[in-house]
């Protein structure tokens, strides 16, 4: 940590230029009489911090660096016009470089690598499928590699899903509070949402079980772990119930799971308790790469040419490059240290976050990415948000994710994963205590 912190006073203080080349970490270790390991990881807290980049063969340099983290490294008064993003939920960052190159170079020198460029079965090539299993496999599902489905991307597959189980003007039970991107997901398949209320541990059985008797569904979408946005993982009891509830009533369950390699610990996926009905959807967005849109769905056996048909029809096959990259990441290692370096960061930024915010009632269990905050009074969600917007802070208003009319209190999402650093996450929880200490503006009550 001193080599780190040594390195951006320099940077700072302007002894290094974009573009530098660093000592390598041989010769740096001799200089200041520490092992090379020491080193290693004084860069690659540099790296994190987006201080620095290594290149294969090539070496560690300085990076050109925002205007928010050259303004957060000299301590400067926050600039409301640096605007920091709360509103997107995905995992810290380490600069992948290293890894990107190393694999690129690695498929670039393999003869067989050309095969990419071409057309592909709609599901997959069976390697990266068996890839997509064994990944599976770590999240406590078990699905043989023909039952697994690319896709490009969780939420691609979550449309594929439904576009196999569903017809315009279907209608689909999902939690009174979810995921936003499910909304458009049913309005472009012309689907409705019938919502269902929730308990501090998920889907209440009996609103589920008043439903399907009522009929007229074809599908119950949830998130059963570290949902979005409350962040609650359903306990073991409570999925045993919705299986069967679900069962009894010949209901097709949508699991999105895209955040349980996230949590600690978690009950078994409910696909583990009806894998005959549920469609299991992950993915490597939260836990690697947002960018790296590499999605995983687990079907029951009978239904993998009606979601292979739904792949076709949308996207033809998930591109095979990027899937490549997922795969061999999966296979070397490189997939869990980019997710075990994603869970110590985001553990951190977790307590920091909620010793910084202790005095509001927030919800943020082990694993998440992001608060799901109760205003205090007077606030309203949106006028919050668009109070918090104009000082140049980024949160999502309660009603983004409400199905139907009925929206939770009050409450905001604040995302601290995907902030570049830690000094932009000080200046964000700055923001959010001042914003929360005040009060909304009488603009906000007057009625014209």
């Amino acid at each position: 940590m001193a080599i780190a912190e040594a390195l951006a006073a320099d940077i700072t203080a302007g002894r290094f230029n974009a573009g530098d080349r660093l000592p390598t970490h041989r010769d740096l270790a001799w200089r200041l009489g520490v092992t090379i390991g020491t080193v290693s990881r004084a860069y690659a807290e540099a790296a994190r911090r987006g201080l620095v980049s290594g290149e294969i063969g090539r070496g560690t340099y300085v990076r050109t660096l925002s205007p928010v983290v050259t303004q957060a490294m000299s301590g400067a008064t926050p600039d409301v016009d640096a605007f920091i993003d709360m509103t997107l939920n995905f995992p810290p960052l380490a600069d992948p470089a290293d890894a990107l190159v190393a694999t690129l170079q690695a498929m670039a020198a393999d003869p067989a690598s050309p095969i990419l460029m071409r057309y592909q079965p709609n599901a997959g090539m069976p390697a990266h499928r068996a890839a997509g299993a064994e990944w599976l496999r770590r999240s406590g599902v078990s699905a043989a590699p023909e039952q697994v489905l690319i896709t490009a991307g969780a939420q691609h597959g979550i449309v594929v899903v439904l576009a196999a189980l569903t017809r315009p003007g279907d209608r689909i039970l999902t939690e009174e509070i979810t995921y936003p991107g499910l909304q458009m997901i049913t309005r472009m398949l012309g689907l409705q949402l019938d919502p269902l209320p929730l308990d501090e541990h998920g889907i209440e059985p009996d609103a589920l079980e008043a439903a399907c008797r009522r009929g007229g569904h074809r599908a119950l979408y949830c998130i059963p772990t570290l949902h979005n946005p409350t962040t609650a993982t359903m306990p073991a009891e409570r999925r045993q119930a919705i299986v069967d509830i679900t069962r009894r009533h010949d209901l097709p369950i949508v699991e999105d799971d895209i955040f349980r390699r996230l949590a600690p610990s978690p009950p078994p996926p409910l696909s583990a308790l009806a894998p005959e009905l549920v469609y299991h959807v992950t993915g490597l967005s939260k836990t690697t790469a947002p960018g790296l849109r590499v999605g995983f769905v687990a079907a029951p056996p009978a239904a993998v040419d009606r979601l292979a048909s739904a792949i076709r029809t949308t996207c033809w096959v998930a591109p095979p490059v990027a899937v490549e990259i997922a795969s061999r990441w999966i296979a070397d290692g490189t997939a869990e240290r980019i997710l075990e370096d994603a869970q110590r960061e985001s553990a951190w930024r977790r307590q920091r976050a909620l010793r910084a915010l202790d005095r509001w009632d927030i919800r943020c269990a082990p694993g998440a990415m992001h608060l799901w905050m109760r205003l205090p009074d007077p606030w309203r969600s949106t006028d919050f948000a668009a109070e918090a917007k104009r000082r140049g802070l980024g949160v999502t208003p309660a009603e983004a994710f409400a199905i139907g009319r009925r929206a939770p209190a009050h409450t905001i999402r604040a995302c601290f994963g995907s902030l570049p650093n830690r000094a932009v996450l000080e200046q964000a929880l700055g923001l959010l205590t001042d914003l929360l200490e005040d009060r909304p503006s009488q603009a906000f009550g007057a009625i014209v």
